[in-house]
């Protein structure tokens, strides 16, 4: 589970955690062992040379140092280059020195001819120079080291393997700024969850392969509990998907409705319905309007049809009484596709969901009342052109069936809720 945070937020849940027991020196301790265990992993290899670790002087200068301690113990030569000055008695140096590992006082080579060299000789180098609480411009000795080594990266024919500790260095963790001195990455190993601005453009163009590592966290540090927020990966989908039983047949799996298309757009409704149909629903209906159907029928044979009244290409206000009359075996329905924005089409968008309020008891579960019998309202998934007539409905959002999806894109969500494209992207949360 990759749980998905702000700055403050990580601030906070290490504050707390550390109140609680889990101190910043055992959560530095794991989150060190855990980004040398992928490196470990995933290069040991693939790496022929040294890894080289930029060191900064925050958490994540010594969560390189933690890594870089068990790497050497685990047969790998490691250097570190201090690019900001660490505490004179910092044990984690005295480790790595003790496990055999090389430093380099980054303040004694103002020319960066010797990291001219580590860099040119090394396989693998981690980038733990700035963390996630950084603010932009940067400035001074820390910038000309980044951006130094952001120019020799470019200009190498063969360059190392660049693992980011945490975030690359100079990337804002809240809004996804990047700093003109930040050089990219092929992994990003963040700590414990993901920070919002990592998933931002341009930061999340720096990242690499996004990886995570616990730091220790358990549900009963309150601040942690109470993220409720998730980042879909492969491995979120895969528990998330029920499993398709050796006995099924394609009634097990559902019918989806596509209601898509229009004169102008037709291979929408092609498209969305292929997708239904790949991604394994049981069986497909396409309705879209009459006139494109003899179109779309050769090049969809998988698919069963339901052709809509039309008016000059666009599906209808009375093809909301078709889609009623057609909803009992249909277990989820997708809307908005190439309809278009005709004035007819958006008539129909608010006939269907009248008349399926229409049909819908006033009880947690929404059901379709068909004559005596209660049949449950499918799932419904509002995109595209769906979303804009959805808009014009007064009290839309009071109005939906449930349970709704809606998938806008960040003009879409404008027009739902009014607010500049630019404010949404500032805020995409």
């Amino acid at each position: 589970m990759m749980k998905f945070v702000s700055v403050s937020e990580m601030i906070e849940i290490e504050k707390e955690a550390n109140k609680s027991g889990l101190s910043y020196a055992t959560m530095m301790e794991n989150a060190g062992s855990g980004l040398a265990k992928i490196i470990h992993e995933q290069y040991q290899d693939h790496i022929p040379g040294p890894v080289l670790g930029l060191v900064g002087s925050g958490n994540n200068g010594g969560d390189t140092l933690v890594a870089l301690d068990y790497l050497s113990r685990w047969g790998w030569q490691t250097l570190a280059y201090i690019a900001r000055p660490r505490p004179g008695d910092d044990q984690l140096v005295k480790r790595l020195i003790d496990a055999g590992g090389l430093l380099v006082d980054g303040d004694k080579d103002q020319s960066f001819e010797i990291l001219a060299e580590l860099e040119k000789n090394c396989s693998l180098m981690l980038d733990g120079v700035l963390g996630t609480g950084i603010k932009l411009p940067l400035r001074g000795r820390i910038a000309e080291v980044l951006r130094y080594t952001r120019d020799q990266l470019r200009n190498m024919e063969d360059p190392p393997v660049v693992v980011a500790v945490d975030c690359p260095s100079g990337i804002d963790c809240d809004t996804g700024e990047a700093a003109e001195e930040c050089f990219p990455a092929n992994m990003t190993v963040t700590m414990a969850a993901v920070k919002q601005g990592l998933l931002r453009f341009p930061a999340y163009s720096y990242l690499g392969d996004l990886q995570l590592v616990g730091i220790g966290l358990e549900e009963s540090v309150l601040a942690w509990k109470n993220i409720r927020r998730q980042v879909v990966g492969d491995e979120f989908v895969l528990k998330s998907l029920p499993a398709r039983r050796l006995d099924a047949h394609k009634g097990t799996f559902g019918t989806a409705m596509v209601i898509a298309g229009s004169k102008n757009y037709p291979g929408a409704a092609l498209l969305a319905g292929q997708a239904a149909y790949r991604i394994g629903a049981g069986l497909v209906t396409l309705a879209v309007p009459e006139v494109i159907y003899p179109a779309l029928v050769g090049n969809f044979i998988e698919a069963t049809w339901l052709p809509l009244t039309h008016e000059d290409g666009s599906i209808s206000e009375a093809s909301s009484s078709t889609i009623l009359r057609n909803l009992e075996k249909t277990t989820a329905i997708l809307i908005g596709p190439g309809l278009g924005l005709a004035e007819t089409t958006g008539k129909f968008v608010s006939s269907l969901i009248s008349g399926l309020n229409r049909h819908q008891p006033d009880v947690q579960q929404s059901v379709l009342a068909t004559n005596d019998d209660l049949t449950i309202l499918p799932g419904f998934v509002f995109d595209a052109d769906g979303l804009k007539l959805l808009a014009g409905i007064p009290d839309w959002h009071k109005r939906l069936p449930a349970p709704s999806v809606l998938t806008p894109h960040p003009g879409e969500m404008s027009v739902l809720t009014g607010i500049p494209v630019k404010d949404i992207q500032a805020d995409r949360l």
